[in-house]
């Protein structure tokens, strides 16, 4: 794996994260998560450790606006909300599915039209 494809946003684990719980919190793979930190413990993660959280590239940080799903949201109701289309959505997220579950966080793209 070429792990120079990734830009890395580093993340201290807290008290009571998990691997998962940071996957799903950055709508990121968790075996790419594993796969970019193979010196962590997934079964003894130390409060204050720091891992890496892939970005996936798209429009740079300046250019995108965080949203946070809320319950009862779904992909369509997103892409009608911010007026966007599927291929930006995909680009400037990890999406693993087409459902999105209420907390997870969406780097939606700025319309600077």
């Amino acid at each position: 794996m070429n792990f120079q494809e990734y830009r890395c946003r580093n993340y201290v684990i807290g008290n009571g994260d998990t691997l998962y719980s940071i996957s799903r919190e950055y709508n990121v793979p968790l075996p790419l998560i594993l796969r970019l930190n193979p010196f962590v413990d997934i079964y003894n993660l130390q409060v204050g450790d720091e891992i890496c959280i892939p970005v996936i590239e798209g429009a740079s940080q300046d250019q995108v606006s965080e949203y946070v799903v809320a319950e009862g949201d779904s992909v369509q109701t997103v892409l009608d909300k911010y007026a966007i289309d599927m291929e930006d959505l995909i680009r400037n997220n990890s999406l693993s599915a087409m459902m999105l579950l209420p907390g997870i966080k969406l780097n939606i793209p700025n319309n600077n039209d």
